[in-house]
Order: C-alpha cells, then sequence, then structure tokens
C-alpha cells in the first residue's frame, strides 16, 4: 500500500469519528433541549414520583430550566433505597465506581502512555491513530511498550483494590438492607420456595416435622398441588372481564356520544325557533329523561351495540352481542370456579412447596441446608419468595426436566450466538469499507464520495445497527429463560442478564474486533499471505476506532435518549388516545410509573466497560469517552430513580446484579492483558526479542489478575446471597434485649442474655417466662388488628374483655406462685365475668388459658373475615368456607406439642401480617374472586343502570373512581374500586 493511500485510510479514520462526534453531539443538544422544555410540561412522563405516590413516599420537585441540575447532585443517593431499592442504588453505585476508575485511568494514560506513543516519532498517521498503539511500528522503539506494561500494571491493582472495597461496601448494604425493618417485616423475608419434594412430605404437617429445626419453627406451609381445571376457568374469566369491560364501556362511550348530539341538535332548534319568535327568550337546555333500559336502546341501537364472534381470534362462528355473551360466559364461570375450589385440596402434589418461617434467620438456615437424603431431592431452594414474583407454570416441572430444559436453553442460546455472527460481521465490515473499496471494485463509489457521507456511513451507521439489532436481542433470550424453569420472574430478569452479557461480549466485542481487523489488514493478507498472523496482530488495535465512535453513540445521544425518554413519550400518547379507553386501560397510563430492567441496561453498560478496559492502553483516547460516557448515564439515570421510576418490592434482588457486574470488570482486565501479552509474542517475531520479555511480564500479570479474582469471589461469594449468623442472630439478640429492659425497667439478670433457640432444657426455661409474655403479647396484638376491621356494631367491652384475660395469663404464668388459684378463690362467689362468658361461647371453660385466647383469636378472625366480606370497597379474598378451614388448622396445630421453643420467643418486629395469608402461595385461580367490572362513571347516570344490571346477573361491578366526560374520554381518580387504595395523585 502506497503512502498516500495510507494517509487516505488515516485520514479517513479521523473523519469517521468527527463526523460521529459531531452527529451524536448534536443528538445529545436536541435531546436535552427537548427535555429541559418537556419537563415543566409534562410531569407524567419526568416527575411522576413527585405527584403519584401517597403524600409520605413521594420524591422532591425539582425546579428550574438549569437548578434541577444541581438539586439533583446534591440529593442523597442512598435515600433512593428507600424509594426503589437497593438494586437501583446499586446500579448506581456501579456507575460511580466506573467514573473514578476511568477518570484514574485516563490521567495516568494522558500523563504516559499518550506522550510514549506520540514523542519523537515521525509518522503519516492522522492524529487520532498518532496517539495510540498503532503509532509504534519500528522495532527500535520497542522499549517505548514498557511504558504501557506499567501504567496497565497500576491500573490493574487499583481496580482490584477498588473493587475489593466496592464488594466489601455491597456485602454490608445488602446485609443491613434485609436486616431492615421496612424488609424484614415483609412475608417474603422469611419464605422459602423448595421444588422435586418428594411425595413422602406431601403434607402440611409432614414438612413443619421437616422444618421444625430451624431456628424459631415454621409458620406456615403451601403446596403447590394440580389445579389445571381450574386455571384454565379462571384465564377464561379474566378474559371474559377484559373483554366485557371494554364493551360496557365501548356502549357507555356511543350512549354519551349520541346523547351530546341530541342536546346540540336540541340547542340548535331551540336558537332557531327563540329567532322565529322574536321577544320569547327560550330555555336551551334538555331535559334528562329517567334511566332506563329502553332510553339506553334509544340512545344505542341493537345494531350497534359491542358484538363479535365466538371462534378462533374472534374472527370466525356465531356472531354474538358481546355484553350479554360475557355476562352469561362470566356467571358460569364464577358458578364453576365455586363448585371446583370445593375439592381443591384434593389436587394431585406437583412437587414445590412454600414454607414461611417465623424467623427470617430460620428462612436462610433452611434454603443452605441439605434437604433429603435422596438425589436430585430438594436441591433446588429460592429465598425471598413473593407471591407476585411466582412463575406459576414453572412449579411442576421435576428435577430432570428442569436441568435439561436448562441444557436445551443454554445449547439454544449458544447456537443462537453462532448465527448472529453474520449480520454483526456485516456491521463491523461496514465500519471499515474505506479499506475493502479500493479491492472490491462495486464498492469504488465510497472511496470517490465526497465528505461527509463516507463518515456517516462508516461512523454512524454501525453503531447505530448494531444497538437496533440487540434491542430485539432480549426478548428473544427472556422466552429462553423462561423455558428454562426459572421459578421467579426477578432470577428470570438475572438469568437475562448473565446470556445477554455473554452475547454482547462475544458479538459487539470480540465479532466486531475481529471482522474490523480482518477487513483493515485485507489488502495486504492477499498480496502477502506468509504474513497474515503478524499483519492481522498489527492491524486488530485499529478496531478501537469503532469502539470510539460506539462509545460516543452511546454515551452522547444514549444517555441523552435516557434522560428524553423518547420511547416512553411516544407510547404515552399512543396509550392516552388509543389504548387508555377503559379505566384499567386509563389507570395504567395515568398512574402506573415505569420502571427499570436491569438484567438488560446492565449488560449493556457492562460492555461499554469492558471495551474501555480492553483499549485502555491501546488506544487511550476511549478513557477520556468512558469517563463521559458514565457521568452522562449516571445523570440520567439519578434523575429517573429518584424522579421518574417506581421498581417493584416483588422483583427486588436486593443487589444480586451488582456481583455480576463486577465480575464483568474482570473480564476486561483478562481481555486488556492478554490481548497485550499476544500482541508482545507477534511483534517477537521481528527483529527485536524485547516483546518476548513484555509479554512474559504480561502474563505474570494475568495470573495475579486471576488470584486475586478468585480471592474475592471465595471471600465474598458465601456472603452474597445468605444472612450469616452472627447478624442474624445479634439481631434477635438485640430485639430481646430491647423487650426485656423495657419489661424489667433495665434490671439485668445475667442468666438471661442466653440466648438459645434450639435448647428445650436450658436456654429454653431461661426465657421461659418472657417468651409466655411475648406469646401472647403477639396474640393480643393479633387480635386489636382484627378488632379494628370489625363493625361497630360489635360490643365495645370486647376490648376490656381481652385485656383483662392478658392480665390474667400473665400474672397466672409469670407472676407470683399460685396467683392464678388466688383469683380463682376471689372469683368464686362472684358473677360471670365477661372472660367466662367467653370461655363458654367458645367452649374452653375450665381448659388452660392458653387454649382461650387461642378460641378468642379463632372467633376474632372470623368476625374480622365477615367484617371484609361486607366492605364495598375492597375485593374479598377468600371464601368463608376456606376461612373455616384455616381457623381448624390453626387451633390443631396449636393443640399439637411443638418440637421446637414457642416461635415468638425472639420473633422479630413483624407487625405487618400479609391479609392474604391463606392464600399467599396457592395458585390465582384457587382462591381470587372475579374482578370487577369497572365502568366509567357518567352524568346522565347510564352508569348505574349498566352496575345494576351486571349485579342482577351475578356479575360484580362498579362505577367507583372513574368519569366518562362528555366528549367520551375516560379519567380515573384512583386504582380499580375492588383494590385498596392508598392515595396519591391528588395535585
Amino acid at each position: 500500500m502506497s503512502v498516500d493511500r495510507t494517509q487516505a485510510l488515516s485520514n479517513n479514520t479521523t473523519n469517521n469519528f468527527l463526523s460521529a462526534l459531531v452527529v451524536n453531539g448534536a443528538l445529545l443538544g436536541v435531546e436535552v433541549g427537548a427535555f429541559l422544555i418537556l419537563k415543566k410540561r409534562l410531569w407524567r412522563i419526568y416527575s411522576p414520583r413527585t405527584i403519584l405516590p401517597p403524600p409520605d413516599k413521594r420524591a422532591p420537585q425539582f425546579s428550574g430550566m438549569v437548578g434541577w441540575l444541581p438539586a439533583l447532585i446534591r440529593y442523597p443517593t442512598e435515600d433512593i433505597i428507600d424509594k426503589n431499592g437497593l438494586d437501583a442504588y446499586m446500579f448506581l453505585r456501579y456507575l460511580k465506581l466506573l467514573i473514578r476508575i476511568f477518570l484514574i485511568f485516563t490521567l495516568l494514560t494522558f500523563a504516559v502512555i499518550i506522550p510514549a506513543d506520540a514523542t519523537g516519532i515521525t509518522s503519516s498517521k492522522s492524529a487520532l491513530e498518532r496517539i495510540s498503539w498503532t503509532n509504534i511500528i519500528e522495532p527500535k522503539d520497542q522499549d517505548r511498550f514498557f511504558a504501557h506494561i506499567v501504567v496497565v500494571y497500576i491500573l490493574t491493582f487499583i481496580v482490584i483494590w477498588m473493587i475489593r472495597r466496592e464488594m466489601s461496601d455491597f456485602i454490608h448494604l445488602r446485609q443491613q438492607f434485609l436486616l431492615s425493618h421496612s424488609h424484614s417485616r415483609l412475608p417474603q423475608a422469611r419464605t422459602v420456595l423448595i421444588t422435586s419434594v418428594p411425595d413422602e412430605l406431601a403434607k402440611v404437617q409432614a414438612l413443619r416435622t421437616f422444618g421444625s429445626f430451624v431456628p424459631g419453627g415454621v409458620d406456615r406451609v403451601w403446596l403447590f398441588r394440580d389445579t389445571k381445571a381450574l386455571n384454565e376457568l379462571f384465564e377464561r374469566r379474566q378474559q371474559a372481564c377484559g373483554k366485557l369491560e371494554g364493551a360496557e364501556t365501548a356502549l357507555l362511550e356511543k350512549a354519551v356520544l349520541a346523547w351530546r348530539k341530541k342536546v346540540k341538535s336540541h340547542k340548535k332548534a331551540m336558537k332557531r325557533r327563540e329567532k322565529d319568535e322574536e321577544g320569547n327568550q327560550m330555555s336551551t337546555e334538555m331535559d334528562v329523561p329517567p334511566i332506563t333500559r329502553e332510553f339506553l336502546d334509544e340512545l344505542v341501537p341493537q345494531s350497534e351495540r359491542p358484538c363479535h364472534r365466538t371462534g378462533v381470534l374472534g374472527m370466525i362462528g356465531q356472531k354474538v352481542d358481546t355484553i350479554e355473551w360475557c355476562r352469561r360466559e362470566i356467571a358460569e364461570l364464577n358458578e364453576k370456579l365455586r363448585q371446583g375450589r370445593e375439592h381443591i385440596v384434593k389436587g394431585r402434589f406437583l412437587g414445590s412447596a412454600f414454607i414461611r418461617c417465623n424467623l427470617q434467620l430460620g428462612a436462610h438456615v433452611l434454603a443452605q441446608c441439605l434437604s433429603y437424603h435422596e438425589p436430585l431431592r430438594m436441591q433446588s431452594k429460592w429465598m425471598e419468595a413473593n407471591p407476585k414474583d411466582i412463575v406459576w407454570h414453572n412449579l411442576d416441572d421435576g428435577a430432570l426436566e428442569m436441568r435439561s430444559r436448562k441444557f436445551i436453553s443454554w445449547g439454544i442460546t449458544i447456537g443462537l450466538i453462532i448465527a448472529w455472527a453474520f449480520p454483526v460481521g456485516f456491521i463491523g465490515t461496514l465500519s471499515n469499507l474505506d479499506d475493502l473499496c479500493l479491492k472490491v471494485h462495486w464498492l469504488d463509489w465510497l472511496c470517490r464520495a465526497k465528505a461527509p457521507a463516507p463518515g456517516i456511513i462508516q461512523g454512524v451507521l454501525p453503531p447505530a445497527f448494531l444497538a437496533g439489532l440487540f434491542a430485539l436481542l432480549p426478548l428473544i433470550l427472556r422466552a429462553l429463560a423462561w423455558y428454562e424453569g426459572i421459578p421467579r420472574y426477578s432470577l428470570i430478569s438475572v438469568s437475562v442478564y448473565r446470556r445477554f452479557y455473554f452475547f454482547l461480549l462475544i458479538h459487539g466485542f470480540l465479532i466486531v474486533t475481529l471482522t474490523s481487523g480482518i477487513t483493515r489488514a485485507i489488502q495486504q493478507i492477499v498480496e502477502n499471505p506468509t504474513h497474515t498472523v503478524q499483519e492481522l496482530a498489527s492491524q486488530l488495535p485499529g478496531a478501537s476506532v469503532f469502539f470510539l465512535t460506539y462509545m460516543i453513540t452511546q454515551g452522547l445521544s444514549g444517555a441523552g435518549a435516557a434522560i428524553l425518554q423518547l420511547g416512553d413519550l411516544v407510547l404515552y400518547f399512543i396509550k392516552k388516545w388509543f389504548l387508555g379507553r377503559t379505566p384499567r386501560q386509563a389507570y395504567g397510563v395515568s398512574f402506573l410509573m415505569p420502571s427499570a430492567d436491569f438484567g438488560v441496561i446492565l449488560p449493556r453498560l457492562s460492555l461499554l466497560a469492558t471495551i474501555g478496559f480492553a483499549y485502555s492502553a491501546l488506544s487511550p483516547l476511549i478513557n477520556l469517552l468512558a469517563l463521559l460516557c458514565y457521568v452522562m448515564f449516571y445523570i440520567a439515570w439519578k434523575f429517573l430513580f429518584v424522579q421518574v421510576f417506581d421498581q417493584a418490592d416483588e422483583h427486588e434482588t436486593g443487589g444480586l446484579y451488582f456481583p455480576m457486574a463486577i465480575d464483568n470488570l474482570f473480564v476486561g482486565l483478562y481481555i486488556e492483558q492478554i490481548s497485550l501479552a499476544c500482541l508482545f509474542f507477534l511483534k517477537a517475531s521481528g527483529s527485536t526479542k524485547v516483546a518476548i520479555a513484555q509479554a512474559a511480564v504480561m502474563l505474570v500479570l494475568v495470573g495475579i489478575t486471576a488470584i486475586a479474582h478468585s480471592f474475592i469471589n471465595h471471600s465474598y461469594k458465601p456472603l452474597i446471597k445468605y444472612l450469616p449468623m452472627s447478624l442474624a442472630t445479634q439481631k434477635l439478640a438485640s430485639n430481646y434485649e430491647r423487650r426485656r429492659k423495657h419489661r424489667h425497667q433495665g434490671v439485668q439478670d445475667e442468666i438471661d442474655n442466653e440466648v438459645d433457640l434450639f435448647s428445650r432444657t436450658s436456654g429454653y426455661l431461661r426465657i421461659r417466662e418472657d417468651a409466655i409474655v411475648l406469646i401472647f403479647s403477639i396474640a393480643i396484638r393479633r387480635v386489636r388488628r382484627r378488632i379494628k376491621k370489625i363493625p361497630k356494631t360489635i360490643d365495645h367491652t370486647f376490648d376490656k374483655t381481652i385485656g383483662t384475660t392478658f392480665n390474667v395469663i400473665k400474672t397466672g404464668l409469670v407472676g407470683e406462685p399460685s396467683s392464678v388459684q388466688k383469683h380463682q378463690a376471689e372469683d368464686v362467689n362472684s358473677p360471670k365475668t365477661s372472660e367466662d362468658t367467653m370461655a363458654e361461647a367458645t367452649g374452653t371453660k375450665g381448659s388452660s388459658e392458653v387454649y382461650r385466647m387461642k378460641s378468642i383469636d379463632s372467633q376474632m378472625s372470623r368476625a374480622s373475615h365477615t367484617s371484609r366480606v361486607s366492605k364495598t370497597s375492597k375485593k374479598s379474598k377468600y371464601s368463608e368456607q376456606d376461612k373455616e378451614k384455616y381457623d381448624a388448622e390453626e387451633e390443631q396445630i396449636a393443640a399439637r406439642p411443638s418440637l421446637d421453643p414457642p416461635p415468638s420467643v425472639m420473633t422479630e418486629d413483624t407487625d405487618e401480617e400479609n391479609e392474604d395469608g391463606v392464600h399467599a402461595f396457592d395458585h390465582p385461580s384457587t382462591y381470587v374472586e372475579q374482578p370487577w367490572i369497572w365502568i366509567p362513571k357518567d352524568k346522565l347516570g347510564i352508569s348505574r343502570l349498566l352496575v345494576q344490571e351486571l349485579e342482577d346477573a351475578g356479575v360484580k361491578a362498579s362505577d367507583l373512581g372513574a368519569e366518562m366526560r362528555e366528549d367520551g374520554i375516560v379519567e380515573v381518580s384512583r386504582n380499580p374500586p375492588d383494590e385498596d387504595w392508598s392515595g396519591g395523585h391528588d395535585a
């Protein structure tokens, strides 16, 4: 290749970079400008967390065209843990780590490596390549590479030290998060999902006995049974309810618009009549007739009512009136579900069980133990199980099926990686067409094209094509992760992270690097095949130009697009205009805030870090671009987590993405060090042998990095997933000590300081007195919570009764000797007290006070349930028959001798009870009631007629919290009326 041609290619490289910089800089300016303009006008998109949540959970408002940025920077990042969880906080912590790393990289490489690459070397290369590895060509300059080696050593040690410090902080933060009151009080913190449970343990009592060894014992057990028939009925009813709600809203919209048209016609007629009869002022208002079915039929004739076909996809089959058909369908399905649920206990056990422990420590111990004495049984256990996070379809897979599914899933993933190489290779070739056009004649026009066309084609289009290609990939990977049989949606996202990063590493980095290097070296390879390897090695660093443009694209326009939320902005108006027709759709558009999918976002950011590490010494300019990229991303994502996003509690992993992202940083270090070693070895085939020593030194660094990586993994990996007993027992002991001091007014007894959750002789006897008090204090709290839900018609002396009973029990069991007998002797001739009446009513007269309290608790459970069913503002969670079964089971458990000390001895501060605790981990088809048909309220009152007709047909409905305007647009002021409402959106 001639010098002139080489100079031309170098100039093209610089032009490509500058074109990408200008284009993406302009896009960033447009995106930020649009954000600043729209931020004030569209609070629903850019600051929903300041208005939508309840007042105590709202974020502060950042006002001003420019003032929002300093306020955002000053805002304490730690507050994000309370608002959006530890996953979001550790995401920002990861970005801050990369900002610090690339700041150090930039300062050190600019101060050492760039002078070593450029000073004193006469080169025909462009300014961009003159400050990179490719500028050192002559063997006499081989010693200059020692500067690269020293810098890489220093940077590697700095990165390893920062990673170790961040991992230490992460472990501490995760443990504090898991032990915090806000998290430990949640039932999911004490629940373990176990799969592949053998049939011999397919009973509640058997699993209770199995888990009796854990600290605190087992609170409740759910068995996952075969409910396929119910599931199909349940899905049909859900679909019918959605169809009916849409049809009722459409009918109401037609009626409202028809009445509006009539009113306009009446006003025009009255005005014409007023003109004809001069001097007579006539009212233009139109009287509303009584709202009847006839009036509705007059507004909306039968031919205009919503209808559909009953065949496949609503395209074939009999044409029916949608409202009438859905009414009958829902009423029939309600009855079938009611009958089917009566025999649900007889369903076949499918091998999965949920065990909720009394203590968080007990759940962590249960999840770590070797559970069964035969292979492939009860090996898979998952902590932090939440009903909303469960993939019910994946709970009926056996151990062998899950392993085969995992093998097939990853096999397809690897096959997809191989197949994906072709389009990605084309994109890599596109980034260096100025080299290829010299040998391929039909591409000569690229060499002759005037600027800026070649720069845009090679500098802008390849990164854009690559980003678009990988935007489709997460959908495929999520389907593969779901097929693998993972039983939690949050862990499916974790699996997507692993697959997606692996995919990006192979195609977004390695394949692009190889294809770009081959394209640049194609002429030399054709002319001199014997030097193919050496020529390719010398050209590989030149692929950094593509990654410089890729970093610009992601850091500038990518960060700007993130804060502008262009996709969400477009979808919001599409949903509002076209999909917000029913109240539920309008609620989703108006109230539900977006959330971040870390399984898709973090791999992309980790790939940028890997690229930055790999080329940090080869092309130091990439360090500055990476620094700017992560600063932009940090500002954008901090704004989103503070002002916009709302991460669901049920999908919280407690920061489990962070250790995987840290592992990805080691991948970048390995690639950097191995690449340098290979380049040194290939240079050794020339006239100098110094390169061999340089390569050997780099291989030593690879070994040091591997040792540090292994040490960090072995040190922190056991602490990532589970709570250590030292912290868990320390918290229990502190809770116990606090309660003991409160009860004994600071008088300490040395023997009370020892707490043993397992001992039935020593430890249990030491805390027997306090244990009994705690047992009944917790029982009283439960009863009092239920009293608050009872209608006011219940005798108000009941609370006094419970208080008196508790004092009797406390005095008799932990007070002075024989205090119970003294109390009985004093009352032997007195009239019956309210406690005696209660005892006779519950059948516990003459039994121990323990069972008296249990009976009271059972009675209050039934009363509480009755009051809940009677309320119209809340959906019924379970039937009376289910409740009676639950009470019977609980009474049987209470009467049974326990293998554990009382679980409430060291119970944690878990005042929050799951109101749906009876069915928390049963399939929704076994207990969830029919969702109310939510109809918007109109000014005419037609909605009341529609609601009444549905109620008469046996279909629950309501028009609470939704309104249809005169133009047919639906607006909502709360969530669906069959769900609890905690406020918000009251601006």
